[in-house]
């Protein structure tokens, strides 16, 4: 039987009340040409290939190319074709027979390893026999494999419903048959020379074996990005037309694969656009006309080739992000790097740097091209501005089998992933989200390999590198790990960094770059950190004297004295903020500030509000506190908030009182004191008429005879959120003995004597027994995170306990669930917040599971939330809808369970939030 009596892809035909299909062949070849046409367009792409083999580009390119034709042979599985009968009956002549239970990618592995023996038999790949035997050849050419087989999201499965999958039972003659036709055929004129330009170069068998098996693992990585990414260009019918006719392989490549991939990648927008010429920062951003000094130093510090860490340090209004976008653009040029993604902590700071890189990201790119520009996180679409840049490419959203398969055409899965910007947005010119974007590149998370493929040819910025916890910092040092190893540079931006994190930074990425990892210790401050082939050069920077910043420090026992002092200055004129280190004790000052003075000139902003009660309560908060306030907005005003003001917003207050915190974000919050420069009266000036910036404390006394409940008997909710209470009395310590801070002159100072090595000298032992048992929890927290992510030595391939299932793997860690909330209105679900546009994203809230996790309503109520989520979107896919019901006194109530499902009681008010409690 031929390999032409099998479908690729099928629609309905709506005018001929049939289904159209596309030949499998055609459609392999459709997607080998998309990769062989990108690779040849992105040079950078076969370069990362070439790098660690001895292999010329034409060699390499038919290599790829290969793999890429042979990715779909699982759809030559009976099983497969059976999926539609009328077809399979067609093209085929009988009925169908094996049920179809193990997915087309996998079966195209477990096809390959039933026909291994007779393909060695018969050396259709033209395979050097006197270098390596059958079990090496094996070995070399699976791990590519496994990768093009493995293109929709996840490595082949090797077992079925907890079963070993056995190949013999998955497949009939025929289909082996077809397979092997189809291999031999295709690699007559596309397998030119790539299995034979692997030779040995007269060095010794084991030791070149051994270095093309970790190649060929390597970059499977990047060999399975490219085929998830070409399989869904090449699926596509606008550039790619039904074909059902009989022709010559080599005809269809070269009259009509080829051609149409040329033009279905030029309108895919995934090609790099080309670098302008270096230029001075000066033309990238127009309000520059001095540099400071680190943009100076990053302007003029030699780079080097290869991959390359460059570990930015500096106060806050530095100029650090010009700097690192400078020290970006001139990487590319270095480099031949494409682009960029900016990875950031929170969607507030990803939003904020969005609109800073609106205005100038064209500029690294030459003229007359179209570089793309794409916000990356879960609420991007509510961008206007991101989203009135969206133009889409259309694709076919079909299914492979109309009586109710679950699984969908590459092109459905496709037309939700282009949809999804957040796995568009590595592969873009410029990408700016949260770092937790480029994170999935490294767990075992549908496509990531996507993920990890865009990135390889861009700069990976990460931006607040002190703001992770130890989940997140370990996985961000496998992330550049990763990224150093696919030949990758990044650059990293703090204000606060410990030595200690940074050279775990430092050490995961000379790991993956192959480098000779040396600690670094300069104390000094500002500080660049230049990692290369050439080895770690630290280079000591001078501060902006206008960046000089003496921060008195006064200190409060107790809250009662903390709202004293903030009516009292308020009712002075100036502006104030108290920054609470949980929601629920913000919400308790809050009610308890109103009791005093009323409601009119307090504001409360954390995140436990529904998306649209947020984004106006920010831009109240914006217009009250931000740089383009005054008189008119300050005077008088208190904003009670948590820490959701510590970073992206640009908020300035005359007064501030924080509980107490680690170190670096009392450090980061004492930057939103003075933070522009304004006369007696609020108002902005060419210099700063207010007396020197206090900042306020609420701390236990840090004296020597300490319990082990020092922190926990004043912040009996706080002690859950910082949990390494000897760190905190270190920070207290430190700032009561100081009584001021000098920033940048005592930057380094206050974080190694808090986060040092030998820090832990000087806690009292009652609270280094609370920061050892933190500790142990630190160490959980970096284990599992080690565990979760990928080893990239080991290649695109199922290991341990990875990749089991369809589970999303966190990229923080912290059980939390969204809240949609609903009101129930003439037998409707209707969206809690009626905003006209996406009603139902505005009205949804992250809350803790130990709050609400479940919901329990009666069946008729339930199928009336299955109903409502058909209608969403997202179809409400990863929310918990919530029925509220309002109250006589304007409040709503809804019930819902927690994780221990103990009945909660819900209540949400648009001025404080939402609150939960056991009822």
């Amino acid at each position: 039987m031929e390999y032409y009596n099998n479908w690729g892809k099928c629609k309905v035909n709506e005018s001929k009340n049939a289904l159209d299909y596309h030949l499998l062949p055609y459609h392999c070849l459709d997607v080998a040409a998309t990769a062989y046409t990108l690779l040849q367009k992105d040079e950078l792409y076969l370069k990362k290939f070439r790098s660690d083999i001895p292999i010329e580009n034409k060699g390499l390119l038919s290599l790829i190319t290969f793999y890429v034709a042979i990715h779909d042979i699982g759809k030559f599985s009976n099983s497969f074709q059976s999926l539609q009968p009328p077809i399979m009956e067609k093209l085929r002549g009988y009925s169908p027979g094996n049920s179809y239970n193990v997915r087309h990618d996998s079966l195209g592995y477990h096809l390959w390893d039933s026909l291994w023996d007779y393909i060695w038999q018969t050396n259709i790949l033209s395979l050097d026999k006197s270098v390596y035997d059958k079990f090496d050849w094996r070995d070399l050419i699976i791990p590519w494999l496994r990768a093009t087989t493995g293109h929709h999201g996840a490595p082949p499965v090797y077992s079925d419903s907890g079963s070993k999958i056995h190949y013999d039972e998955l497949f009939y003659n025929d289909d082996k048959e077809m397979v092997y036709s189809y291999i031999k055929d295709v690699s007559q004129f596309l397998l030119t020379d790539g299995f034979l330009s692997l030779d040995n170069n007269g060095q010794d068998d084991d030791d070149i074996f051994e270095e093309l098996e970790a190649y060929f693992k390597k970059t499977s990585w990047l060999l399975s990005g490219l085929v998830v990414l070409c399989d869904w260009i090449g699926s596509s019918d606008i550039y790619f037309n039904y074909n059902s006719s009989k022709m010559s392989l080599e005809q269809y490549w070269k009259d009509i694969a080829l051609p149409n991939s040329i033009y279905a990648l030029k309108d895919s927008g995934i090609c790099p656009s080309k670098t302008s010429d270096d230029c001075e920062i000066k033309n990238l951003f127009h309000y520059i006309n001095i540099p400071t000094p680190m943009q100076k130093t990053v302007s003029e510090m030699k780079l080097e080739h290869g991959p390359q860490l460059i570990i930015i340090e500096d106060t806050t209004g530095s100029g650090k992000t010009e700097a690192a976008i400078r020290l970006t653009h001139r990487l590319m040029n270095k480099a031949g790097l494409y682009g960029l993604f900016f990875g950031l902590p929170t969607m507030a700071t990803s939003n904020a740097m969005y609109e800073r890189l609106f205005s100038c990201y064209s500029k690294l790119f030459e003229p007359k091209s179209t570089p793309s520009l794409v916000l990356a996180h879960g609420q991007s679409h509510l961008s206007d501005r991101f989203r009135s840049t969206i133009g889409p490419l259309k694709t076919e959203s079909d299914s492979y089998n109309l009586k109710g398969s679950s699984e969908p055409t590459i092109s459905a899965q496709c037309s939700s992933w282009i949809a999804d910007n957040r796995k568009k947005a590595l592969l873009a010119d410029v990408g700016v989200g949260t770092i937790d974007q480029a994170m999935l590149s490294v767990l075992p998370s549908k496509h990531q390999s996507l993920r990890l493929l865009g990135l390889s040819r861009n700069i990976l910025v990460v931006d607040e590198v002190h703001a992770y916890d130890p989940y997140m910092n370990e996985l961000l040092s496998k992330l550049l790990q990763f990224h150093a190893s696919l030949g990758g540079s990044s650059i990293l931006l703090s204000a606060t960094l410990p030595i200690n994190q940074k050279n775990k930074m430092i050490k995961s990425f000379c790991s993956g770059a192959d480098y000779d990892f040396v600690p670094v210790s300069e104390q000094h401050y500002p500080l660049v950190s230049h990692i290369t082939n050439k080895g770690t050069n630290e280079e000591q920077v001078n501060h902006l004297p206008q960046n000089e910043r003496k921060v008195s420090c006064e200190f409060f026992q107790n809250e009662d004295n903390v709202q004293k002092r903030i009516i009292d200055l308020a009712q002075k004129g100036l502006c104030c903020c108290w920054i609470r280190n949980t929601v629920d004790d913000a919400i308790d000052s809050y009610h308890s500030l109103v009791d005093q003075i009323g409601s009119d000139k307090i504001i409360l902003f954390h995140a436990r509000y529904t998306m649209g009660d947020r984004l106006e309560i920010e831009d109240t908060v914006i217009k009250s506190f931000g740089k383009d306030s005054g008189f008119q907005q300050r005077a008088g005003k208190i904003l009670v908030a948590t820490q959701v003001v510590e970073q992206s917003l640009d908020l300035d207050f005359d007064y501030m009182v924080t509980d107490l915190c680690p170190i670096d974000l009392i450090v980061q919050r004492s930057g939103r004191l003075h933070r522009h420069k304004r006369d007696v009266d609020g108002n902005i000036s060419t210099i700063d008429c207010r007396s020197s910036p206090v900042l306020g404390i609420l701390a236990p006394e840090p004296t020597e005879n300490v319990s082990e409940k020092w922190y926990s008997d004043m912040f009996p909710r706080g002690c859950y959120v910082y949990q390494t209470h000897g760190r905190l009395w270190l920070t207290s310590k430190i700032l009561s003995d100081m009584k001021e801070m000098h920033i940048p002159r005592d930057s380094r100072y206050l974080i190694e004597t808090v986060f040092g090595n030998d820090a832990d000298k000087s806690i009292p032992e009652p609270l280094l027994n609370v920061d050892r048992q933190a500790y142990g929890e630190t160490m959980a927290e970096r284990s599992i995170a080690a565990w979760r992510s990928l080893d990239v030595s080991k290649g695109y391939d199922r290991t341990g306990t990875q990749w089991l299932d369809d589970t999303i793997v966190p990229t923080r860690l912290g059980d939390s669930i969204t809240l949609r909330l609903g009101k129930l209105i003439d037998g409707e679900i209707v969206p809690f917040n009626n905003s006209t546009t996406h009603p139902w994203e505005m009205s949804q809230v992250n809350v803790n599971v130990n709050r609400i996790k479940y919901s329990n309503y009666s069946d008729e109520i339930n199928e009336l939330i299955v109903n409502t989520k058909k209608n969403m979107k997202d179809r409400g896919k990863w929310s918990l809808l919530i029925l509220m019901e309002m109250q006589d006194n304007g409040t709503w109530t809804g019930y819902g369970e927690n994780q221990n499902n103990q009945r909660m009681k819900i209540i949400y008010d648009h001025k404080t939030g939402l609150t939960a409690s056991k009822n």
